[in-house]
């Protein structure tokens, strides 16, 4: 029986990936923060992909000894800190982290390749991100048909 290809999951990533590029727009990023953010999604395209097998291995591996347990929970320690003191900023980032998580889980419950899930991840995301483009420039290129928004 074949399945559907979800439809609520790529919604959910698209529309997270939209959010972040109207905040980058919003703050008026740089080109810089720009190509930080698209490596950004790039990477966690990758690692809930191509390289989760590597990527989970690696993390596992840091916890067979008590030096990979305190620094672990030192890191676990800092992270907590950012994401206490940047809310605001790292709230976009763990959305599409769990946009992307939930994706990659549909995906494989329809056993769709590593591969396949990097492209769905990555042009799902792509697309987000062009759309907040979009929907900046609209206003200025059709200034009567649409008012500006911020």
């Amino acid at each position: 029986m074949r399945h559907a290809f979800p439809w609520l999951s790529p919604l959910l990533l698209l529309l997270a990936n939209l959010a972040f590029g109207l905040f980058l727009h919003r703050n008026s990023a740089s080109q810089m923060v720009w190509m930080s953010a698209i490596a950004y999604i790039i990477f966690e395209c990758a690692v809930l992909s191509i390289i989760w097998h590597p990527f989970r291995d690696f993390v596992l591996q840091r916890f067979k000894s008590d030096m990979g347990y305190t620094i672990a929970a030192f890191l676990g320690a800092s992270f907590a800190v950012v994401l206490a003191v940047w809310a605001y900023i790292s709230s976009y980032f763990l959305v599409m982290l769990a946009a992307g998580l939930l994706l990659r889980v549909d995906l494989f419950t329809r056993r769709i390749g590593k591969r396949l899930t990097f492209a769905a991840l990555a042009i799902t995301s792509a697309v987000g991100i062009a759309l907040s483009w979009v929907v900046v420039l609209l206003p200025v290129w059709f200034p009567r048909l649409f008012p500006r928004w911020f």
